[in-house]
């Protein structure tokens, strides 16, 4: 998650938005395919282990390497329920639009 993390904060990531609705295709394969690894990321950061990640847990998985305004951004790109955590299904989705989406 770190990486993707980084990434995030290197680039200006758009909001994530709904997908419609579409036929599966070669690049949806090889997102599923990197679920493990998106899942063990996730756990990486979810240090109280409650399923969520919050601003406190990446703070200290980056050891004041992160700008606050950068973290804030990040946390409006990826929390889509506005709950001020991110759960592993925002995660996902957040990441998988890095990766089909290159930022503009």
């Amino acid at each position: 998650m770190r990486r993707l993390l980084f990434a995030a904060f290197c680039f200006s990531a758009r909001a994530v938005e709904a997908e419609e609705t579409k036929q599966p295709t070669a690049q949806d394969a090889e997102e599923f395919q990197q679920a493990p690894s998106l899942l063990q990321d996730f756990l990486d950061f979810d240090l109280n282990k409650d399923k969520q990640i919050d601003a406190q847990e990446v703070r200290t998985q980056f050891k004041g390497e992160l700008d606050p305004k950068e973290l804030h951004q990040f946390f409006i790109d990826v929390d889509q329920d506005l709950s001020g955590t991110i759960s592993l299904q925002e995660y996902i989705s957040y990441a998988s639009s890095l990766h089909s989406d290159p930022p503009a």
